[in-house]
């Protein structure tokens, strides 16, 4: 599914944040409806008034406003957020964990902004009525590496500005689609022949009871879900190929399954639930380490107490390491494929820090073998506390 993109509008009070943010929706919305905006009163309804004006106030609401944002564009709608939010450590948390960010900067000279003063924020803060205002007698963080930079004071047309926010092309962050077209020709070649269950599902069948929940995560061709299903198991597979979703669907598998085409990173809805078990076979490597580390995050907050996770993946000692066009240290691309190498220990001791117990730990050429090749793979089973 195609992310959506967030523009973060920011500036001190005065410096245009609405008007402009306002004139860019209405632009974007002639074209396209999953688009929404964020400003004054909407944002203000959504916080409430838990919070004040305090800089750690100001902080948590701006951590507040860009997890919304992330939350709507991961579910494909884009956003225009118009706030001031001026702290460098949550541009840097928006320009890590959203695909698609554009960084819009209204940079205005102080006089400016007194002279408009529509709030009369300004002049209150001088007459001493009020205090805490950004940017007078509270520091701001101004943004030091923003995508588009306007001098907003008023030699330039808002229509002007809406259109070179709108030429921008956003820099494409860490996108977990970068092999969706690979799976959807790889599954359409193999679905007619539905394989057998893995090894890996046959081997942790002994701690699987039935009528548990478990989540398949990078399910594929669903040898391995439907294998969990007529074990008792409640099943929910969950890959980016809608080749293999859309067939697993149409073969209407009992009530027990169900098989979504998404992001299995991120698809938050799914993991409002609770599960029982969670299964990763062969997707650990397939994602990069940050959304690694966001995937372990959701899992921890929806696995049950007690629960098991099941990974098995590519090893750092695997066959292919090192081959291809080198992304980092263990990323590579070869032969049209990303793939991601794992070190045992070092995901071991990140479970252990999340909270979970080492159930099996294991590293082996045997796993997988095949006439074709014999990936070292890392199993690990690991349980929550």
């Amino acid at each position: 599914m195609e992310k959506g993109i967030l523009y973060w509008i920011t500036g001190l009070s005065g410096a245009g944040k609405t008007t402009i943010g306002n004139a860019l929706y209405y632009k974007l919305r002639q074209n396209k409806s999953n688009i929404i905006i964020l400003d004054g009163d909407i944002l203000k309804n959504l916080v409430g008034d838990s919070l004040g004006y305090s800089r750690e106030d100001r902080k948590k609401r701006a951590y507040y406003y860009s997890n919304l944002c992330k939350t709507l564009t991961d579910q494909g709608i884009s956003v225009v957020i118009c706030t001031i939010a001026m702290f460098d450590e949550v541009r840097t948390w928006n320009r890590k964990n959203v695909e698609k960010y554009v960084e819009v900067f209204l940079r205005v000279k102080k006089e400016t902004l007194v002279a408009r003063d529509r709030k009369n924020l300004y002049s209150r803060q001088a007459s001493g009525k009020i205090k805490n205002i950004a940017g007078v007698d509270q520091d701001v963080e101004f943004p030091k590496n923003p995508d588009i930079v306007i001098d907003n004071d008023g030699m330039i047309s808002v229509a002007d500005i809406v259109d070179q926010i709108i030429n921008y092309v956003p820099r494409i962050g860490d996108s977990f689609d970068r092999d969706t077209d690979y799976w959807n020709e790889y599954y359409s070649q193999k679905l007619e022949e539905l394989q057998k269950p893995s090894d890996f599902a046959i081997s942790i069948k002994k701690y699987l009871k039935s009528g548990k929940k478990i989540m398949d995560i990078g399910c594929g061709n669903g040898r391995d879900s439907l294998y969990f299903e007529k074990s008792g198991l409640k099943v929910v597979g969950v890959d980016a190929s809608s080749t293999a979703i859309d067939r697993l669907n149409a073969m209407q598998i009992g009530n027990n399954s169900m098989f979504v085409c998404d992001d299995f990173v991120t698809c938050r809805a799914l993991y409002q639930s609770q599960y029982d078990y969670f299964y990763s076979r062969w997707t650990m490597h397939a994602i990069s380490e940050r959304q690694e580390d966001e995937l372990l995050n959701n899992i921890s907050n929806s696995i049950k107490k007690g629960g098991l996770l099941f990974i098995e993946a590519r090893s750092i000692n695997d066959e292919l390491f090192g081959k291809g066009d080198r992304i980092s240290e263990t990323e590579y691309i070869f032969n049209d494929h990303y793939r991601r190498f794992l070190d045992k220990s070092v995901l071991a001791d990140k479970l252990k820090q999340s909270g979970y117990k080492i159930i099996e730990e294991l590293e082996s050429d045997e796993f997988s073998k095949n006439d074709k090749s014999s990936p070292t793979l890392i199993r690990l089973i690991a349980k929550k506390l």
